[in-house]
């Protein structure tokens, strides 16, 4: 004979199981983020936190300014060419990153692309900035001294 007890406990794992999954979801909302913007930001590492569930950057700009920078969890970033670990990055090496803005103006946004003093190309995207899709676009532009994607496509003839 079933218990009460026994009828009860699959019922609240489902419920549990259900909650987690909506509450995962809601964590990964990228409203937080302005993807419609793509900026350019350089400066120096001050920390790379490689931890899950999402990775970040900590980058000092020119004027001294430090931004965070969000980018996806580790299990996909040791998958993705160049990959990247926990060692990838240091305090102090210089770089040039292409991010989409916080919404709210604070110093940070979502890593688009991390781009290395010696050329080297890293996605570190999450869905949160879409700048990974112009990768092979980006170098070149940076190059060129754009500083947005606006800019980019107005000076390249873009639509």
């Amino acid at each position: 004979m079933m218990t009460l007890r026994n009828s009860v406990a699959p019922s609240i794992v489902a419920v549990a199981a259900l909650a987690a999954a909506s509450l995962a979801n809601a964590h990964h909302s990228f409203s937080m983020f302005d993807s419609s913007k793509e900026l350019v930001l350089k400066g120096e590492v001050v920390r790379w936190n490689f931890a899950s569930p999402h990775t970040y950057m900590l980058l000092k700009d020119e004027a001294g300014n430090v931004w965070s920078l969000e980018g996806t969890a580790p299990p996909t970033l040791i998958t993705r060419t160049p990959a990247m670990t926990g060692d990838t990055f240091k305090a102090g090496d210089k770089m040039t990153i292409v991010y989409c803005p916080l919404r709210d103006g604070r110093k940070g946004g979502a890593n688009g692309i991390i781009i290395t003093a010696d050329g080297t190309v890293y996605n570190p995207s999450d869905g949160g900035c879409r700048a990974n899709q112009r990768i092979g676009d980006w170098p070149a532009w940076i190059k060129k001294g754009y500083t947005s994607l606006d800019q980019a496509k107005a000076r390249e003839g873009i639509k």
